[in-house]
């Protein structure tokens, strides 16, 4: 499975929710992160990402969906990097960036 499987995106009217499953750059055993944002287009939300302290985002968006509850969440604060830990459960959080 390469790095565009694990991401993807929802249209919904002038944004994307974009979607991905990415290294949270921590080097601990299990490294991976659900990113999640609303943005204009696929390239702002992956710059949105990098900028939030995610490398390796890929240029285009894979075919995974982010639930209806995510993107609602999403949609309500475009803009804002929301992360959690891949397949925990846990409750989606914004990034430090996104926190104050």
């Amino acid at each position: 499975m390469t790095t565009s499987d694990m991401t993807g995106l929802v249209r919904s009217a002038s944004l994307v929710v974009a979607f991905a499953v990415l290294d949270d750059g921590s080097g601990d055993c299990d490294p991976n992160d659900e990113v999640l944002v609303a943005a204009p287009n696929w390239a702002s939300a992956a710059r949105l990402m990098r900028e939030h302290g995610y490398r390796h985002v890929p240029r285009q968006p894979g075919r995974m969906k982010p639930s209806p509850d995510a993107v609602a969440l999403a949609l309500r604060t475009p803009g804002v990097v929301y992360r959690r830990k891949w397949a925990n459960g846990d409750e989606w959080q914004p990034t430090a960036n996104d926190v104050g």
